[in-house]
Parts: C-alpha cells; sequence; structure tokens
C-alpha cells in the first residue's frame, strides 16, 4: 500500500439482504490521489460495493473508513454530514434539474450548507471553469450536450472539496465521443490530486483508470496494485 494517507478503507466487509450474502469479506484501501476503477459484471457485488462506501447503506459486518472516520460509529446525522462534506458522487443519469442554469445546479449542492447564495454561485462557477465550461455557466441543462451534462454533474461532486469521488458507469448514456471527454476530464482530475473511484463493468473505461480492482461474486478476484507471489 502507498504511504499516502488512506481515505477509503474497507475491512472484511459483508453485506447480506436476508439469507442472501452479497459481499463476502470485501478488503479494499484507496490512498488519497488514486485514480481507481472498480469493475465487474451485473451481479457481481459492485452496486452494493458502491452504496456502502458511499455511506448509503451500512454494512452487516466488518467496517469502513472514509477519511479517517470509521462510518460504522456515527449515527445517520453524522453519516449524512460525511457524506455531504466528504464524498462527492457522479451517477450515470447526471440528475440535474431542468429550468435551472447549469451554475445554479452546481450550486444546489451547497443550499443546505449555510453558505450564503453569492457565495454559493461564485464556488459554483468556479468550479464549472475547472471542469472546462467557464462557456455554459447560464446554460439550461436540456441544451447540453450529454458529456457537458456530465461534466456539470463532475463539478457538483467536486463543490464541497471531497476527499474522494465515486462515479458510478459515467460513461454508461452518453456516445463514445463524450465518453471519452469525461474520461480525459478524470485523467486530469487525477493528475491534480482528486481520488477518484470509478464504478464499471466496461473494461475499456477500467483499462483507462491508473488502478484496476475486479470484483465478481461478492468477492475482489483481481487488484492490478497487487503483486502476486
Amino acid at each position: 500500500m502507498s504511504e499516502r494517507t488512506s481515505v477509503l478503507e474497507m475491512r472484511d466487509v459483508r453485506k447480506s439482504y436476508g439469507d442472501l450474502e452479497v459481499l463476502h469479506g470485501v478488503n479494499l484501501q484507496v490512498a488519497a490521489g488514486e485514480q481507481v476503477a472498480i469493475v465487474g459484471p451485473s451481479g457481481s457485488g459492485k452496486s452494493t460495493l458502491l452504496h456502502i462506501v458511499g455511506t448509503l447503506e451500512r454494512p452487516t459486518s466488518g467496517a469502513v473508513v472514509i477519511d479517517g472516520y470509521d462510518t460504522t460509529e456515527l449515527s445517520e446525522d453524522e453519516l449524512a454530514g460525511l457524506r455531504s462534506h466528504r464524498v462527492g458522487f457522479v451517477f450515470q443519469s447526471f440528475h440535474l434539474i431542468d429550468g435551472l442554469s447549469a451554475t445554479e445546479n452546481v450550486a444546489q449542492g451547497l443550499l443546505y450548507s449555510g453558505v450564503r447564495r453569492p457565495e454559493r454561485i461564485r464556488r459554483a462557477r468556479e468550479v464549472l471553469e475547472r471542469v472546462g465550461l467557464g462557456h455554459r455557466l447560464d446554460h439550461d441543462p436540456r441544451i447540453l450536450s450529454g458529456g457537458e451534462r456530465q461534466r456539470v454533474a463532475v463539478a457538483r461532486a467536486l463543490l464541497n472539496r471531497p476527499a474522494i469521488v465515486f462515479a458510478d458507469e459515467p460513461t454508461g448514456n452518453l456516445d463514445s465521443h463524450s465518453g471519452e471527454e469525461v474520461l480525459n476530464l478524470f485523467d486530469e482530475l487525477h493528475r491534480d490530486g482528486t481520488t477518484i473511484v470509478v464504478i464499471t463493468h466496461e473494461h475499456e473505461v477500467a483499462a483507462r483508470m491508473a488502478r484496476q480492482v475486479e470484483i465478481r461474486d461478492g468477492l475482489i478476484t483481481h487488484d492490478s496494485q497487487v503483486v502476486a507471489a
């Protein structure tokens, strides 16, 4: 493991729904500044893993530590606070609000944070410029391309300067050109030090990431960082 600070640790994480165990003792560490793909077919457990590391669900057993916080020791309110300040999410379907500008969509991420509107707008414009959308600040998502809408979603995920960004099938709704643009953006953010974990079923997308972790049947079956003995 790298000497860099770990921002995600999964220790013997198991998840069951009734009698069905979906994750079977997953161990994983992600260091600050890493770019990681978690890749696996449908039914492999990767969506459940995302929900757990994103604090949307709790594990049945084991520990999940995010940016130094053991999530098993946090209340629901504390988990919500951790999720809103230390974790960023990018989804396949963008989740943007039609009728609001790109800037307003991004600024929504600070709506309940106590930050005043002028500062919310300033920070939203700043992060949109960072992802290459300085010329689309006032555009409604309905007139943006798929790749541009995903860039707005990435900007929203970065707004709170999270410790880690999780991207769930971020190219799944994009054509090949737009998907390539988004992957190039992830490369740029990685070079700038952003910690990114991409969940995907596409091996071509995973190959673009600096590190590949494969999950199958609820177990990690390969990690490109681990050298076989």
